[in-house]
């Protein structure tokens, strides 16, 4: 059997299996079109009469870490492409955001992948300190100084100048800031992380997300003491309700959320940066011959 062409694309520039194989095959089809979805799991080991590699494609069946490394194999993928491709693979197939992150720190650590800009890897990055959407948020302020010292005093809780230093670099190198005309810092998107983000098909995206929500309430709890009740508001409601009652107030929630992204929007002059946290979550579940809300 000849030695199948390379897919031209780069591996390291995608966080989800699924498209960069779809994108690999169509690739190689262009350049040749006797290679089909058959001819590339019949390379990778699998029967001719096998359908696996296009019900992979089609999110019918999960790539195993095996697969991914045959599928490599396959394409005629680098060592550390496959290796690449095997972590995805493992991330996409993970239980535990704790097996998550450690997917991801590894991932981190392959050459070719740390000098990629994905949307994945930027979402990553953006949501792995706190801090960084804050600062995004800060330039808008009339007050704000690009002082590393500043900028650290004023944030609760404070961060070092370090920090600030480097998280506005990071936030020019991904493009979420700009300097305009007389060399202010801007904002490049008017929203970023709304009710919307919640719908992000990307494993690398969604764990990134879930770990910054998490230490937003972690904050939001430490806000009790660190605030007087003028300057914060903590409430909740503890409710028994029919499954019809919670889907409606699911969306109540959602709705309203989208109501304060809408006043976020108007243009008016800001004085203050703040965080909204709302959770609304069970508090138990009963096998009532149906599933738990």
């Amino acid at each position: 059997m000849k030695k199948l062409l390379k897919p031209e694309i780069d591996i390291f520039s995608y966080t989800d299996y699924r498209t960069y194989l779809e994108d690999a095959y169509q690739d190689l089809h262009r350049r040749d079109s006797k290679i089909s979805y058959r001819y590339i799991q019949k390379r990778a080991g699998y029967s001719v009469q096998s359908n696996h590699f296009w019900q992979v494609l089609r999110g019918r069946v999960p790539l195993s870490r095996r697969a991914a490394e045959r599928f490599g194999r396959a394409l005629n993928l680098q060592t550390r492409e496959i290796r690449y491709l095997e972590l995805l693979a493992a991330l996409n197939g993970a239980t535990s955001d704790a097996d998550r992150n450690r997917m991801v720190a590894e991932i981190a650590q392959l050459a070719g992948y740390e000098k990629r800009k994905s949307k994945g890897q930027i979402r990553h990055e953006f949501y792995s300190e706190w801090y960084l959407p804050a600062l995004r948020e800060m330039v808008n302020l009339p007050e704000f100084k690009e002082d590393s010292k500043w900028i650290a005093a004023s944030l609760r809780p404070k961060i070092t100048p370090r920090q600030a230093e480097s998280g506005l670099k990071k936030l020019l190198d991904w493009d979420l800031l700009r300097r305009d005309e007389s060399g202010r810092l801007r904002q490049t998107e008017a929203l970023i992380g709304g009710i919307e983000d919640r719908g992000d098909a990307e494993a690398m995206a969604k764990l990134a997300l879930r770990n910054f929500h998490r230490h937003m309430i972690r904050l939001g709890g430490d806000s009790i003491e660190r605030f007087g009740q003028d300057r914060r508001l903590v409430t909740g409601t503890t409710m028994s309700v029919s499954s019809g009652q919670a889907e409606r107030i699911r969306k109540l929630t959602e709705d309203y959320f989208k109501r304060v992204e809408a006043v976020i929007l108007e243009d008016e002059p800001v004085d203050r940066l703040l965080r909204l946290n709302l959770q609304l979550f069970p508090l138990a579940e009963f096998d009532n011959g149906r599933k738990p809300e």
